[in-house]
């Protein structure tokens, strides 16, 4: 037995790899795991495990640091909370694969190590990130996060078996074969590993490409005279064994008028969380922000999803007579409607602007054409009488909850258009919801689908402890003149933008004493539309030397005055009447 237990511990130190080499075989299956990882993000959308679990990370921190991260850090806030979350995945990933060759593993016990990751994914980072068991909770790229990861944990486990074997020395691997231990890992094993890695890889792209999504009911709305941004597009044509199938999906080319252009990955900050409206200090808003100026906000510090209208799909299903699922074509058939709407931020400062990078900026007005939710609820026979939220499903698995009021309000759209163009790629392409009245967390982008629920649901900023509502509050910015303006003595313009969702504005005034008397501005225009901002300005005098502080507020259509007390974003938006320094030069 002395003899045995002595056999046992030589054949250990003489197949277990140097703690260094261990280290090192265990990192290069990491990065190996994070380079897969980046591929299936690149190519088939596939989110990275850094990106879920910061997303769930932040469940547990409380809004205040979340806004003190903010104020802190700026733009860069997020890149950092994932730059955190990729070296901590990394190392994690690396300390587990250090341990199969340190310890001399077999290959069928690194194959299953990761397997075993392959599980954990499935049946824990998924759920616990809204995905489910095995993604069954995603509208859309089941297929491609199963098959997916489980072409990244072949891979890991495939490094790990070459690190085994490449780095053990050559008299272990003679001894191995003396000692009869054919179970250690072997550099055929290995590559053959590594081999159905990217065969799993590659099965999984043609998968996702090659068979249908789903069997779900396909409702086709026919209506060849629907006009399109520039030119037409072909109807869909009627099916040959009867009933009728979309046009032939065509490749993304240029000059097609569905198509959108790129991003805009030059204004955007540096991990596309957030870029304000393109307005300059000093510099009164257009009554319609541009698409270019279009202020920018999303979760994604990984990437926004890359969608195409030949391949997208809405599915509508829950608490509705029949599930279905509709193309871009028929939602551009359905009857459209045209209107301007402002959207603002819930994260926008309404007074205090220095606080925050994006200052006061995080609204912008555009003019939307779409088709009314309800029309398209409708397709699906319309909704149960148990029904009593909708949640509203992005691509980048973001959520919305709406109440069936909000639902079914003839002005809740399905847009795909904003001023006369495309839906560009950054505010939601292909469809993106507008409700009235509601902060910019609830008008959800890239939608793919829409489920009527029994229940309440608590979508993704509700489980983040921001408003369930959502409901946007009465706010004036001034303008013109820009902050700490130097002015000469005389008489000068006061200008700005008022905010009060669809209850509209009826009155703006403005101080230019610090509170001490109040004057009635004038305002530009009409509001183009219910739910959109107006543009006021006055007049005010400046002696020489003097300073003053300037003040805004606004009363919309229900008599109630906007609040004066100022509050940070969090939970319910930002509140506070704004002010603007400025000084007169001597003369």
């Amino acid at each position: 037995m002395r003899a045995l237990s002595k056999w046992s511990a030589s054949l250990h130190a003489s197949t277990a790899l140097p703690l260094s080499l261990a280290i090192a075989g265990g990192g290069a299956a990491a990065a190996a795991a994070g380079v897969a990882m980046a591929v299936l993000r690149w190519t088939l959308q596939v989110r990275t495990l850094p990106e879920r679990v910061m997303e769930w990370a932040l469940l547990f921190v409380p809004l205040n640091v979340f806004q003190s991260a903010l104020l802190r850090f700026g733009f860069d806030a997020k890149r950092y909370a994932l730059y955190a979350a990729v070296v901590g995945t990394l190392l994690l990933l690396a300390a587990l694969g250090a341990l199969a060759p340190r310890r001399g593993w077999s290959g069928w016990r690194i194959l299953a190590l990761g397997i075993g990751l392959w599980l954990f994914t499935m049946l824990v980072i998924m759920p616990l990130t809204g995905a489910g068991p095995f993604a069954t909770s995603l509208v859309d790229g089941k297929r491609a996060v199963i098959g997916g990861y489980f072409s990244v944990a072949l891979l890991y486990a495939a490094i790990l078996m070459l690190a085994a074997t490449l780095g053990r020395p050559e008299d272990a691997v003679t001894a191995g074969r003396v000692l009869a231990r054919p179970e250690l890992p072997s550099r055929r094993s290995a590559l053959l590993l590594l081999g159905g890695a990217l065969a799993a890889y590659g099965g999984t792209f043609l998968a996702t490409r090659l068979i249908p999504k789903s069997q779900v009911t396909q409702i086709i709305v026919l209506d060849p005279q629907q006009p399109v941004p520039s030119g037409g597009v072909d109807p869909p044509h009627p099916h040959p064994e009867g009933g009728s199938a979309a046009a032939p999906a065509q490749a993304p080319n240029p000059v097609d008028p569905l198509d959108p252009p790129a991003s805009r990955l030059l204004k955007r900050d540096q991990d596309g969380a957030t870029l304000a409206a393109g307005r300059r200090p000093g510099e009164l808003a257009a009554p319609v922000t541009t698409n270019a100026d279009f202020y920018v906000v999303t979760k994604n510090a990984g990437g926004d999803p890359e969608l195409h209208y030949t391949s997208w799909r809405l599915l509508v299903d829950g608490e509705v007579n029949r599930t279905v699922q509709l193309d871009y074509q028929s939602l551009r058939n359905l009857p459209s409607v045209e209107l301007t709407k402002t959207l603002e931020c819930i994260s926008n400062f309404v007074a205090k602007c220095e606080l925050a990078p994006f200052g006061c900026d995080l609204i912008s007005t555009a003019q939307w054409k779409g088709a009314r939710l309800r029309d398209v609820l409708e397709l699906a026979g319309g909704l149960r009488p148990g029904a009593v939220s909708l949640a509203v499903i992005a691509a980048d698995e973001f959520t919305t909850a709406l109440p069936l009021d909000a639902a079914l309000n003839p002005d809740t759209l399905l847009v795909y258009e904003m001023n006369g163009q495309v839906l560009p790629r950054e505010h939601g392409y292909p469809a993106r919801v507008l409700v009235p009245g509601r902060y910019g967390m609830k008008n959800s982008k890239w939608v793919v689908g829409l489920r009527a629920l029994a229940r309440d649901f608590t979508d993704w900023y509700g489980q983040r402890n921001w408003s369930r509502q959502a409901i946007v509050k009465t706010m004036t910015r001034i303008d013109v003149p820009a902050p700490g303006a130097v002015l000469p003595p005389g008489e000068h313009r006061i200008a700005g933008i008022a905010y009060a969702g669809d209850r509209g504005v009826t009155k703006v005034e403005f101080s230019p004493d610090g509170g001490e008397s109040w004057e009635p501005a004038q305002l530009l225009e009409p509001a183009p539309d219910r739910d959109t901002w107006v543009r006021w300005e006055g007049r005010f005098t400046l002696p020489p030397s003097a300073k003053t502080t300037l003040m805004s507020r606004a009363t919309d259509r229900t008599g109630a005055l906007q609040s004066e007390a100022f509050s940070l974003p969090q939970p319910d938006g930002s509140s506070g009447w704004h002010t603007v320094d400025v000084q007169a030069t001597d003369t």
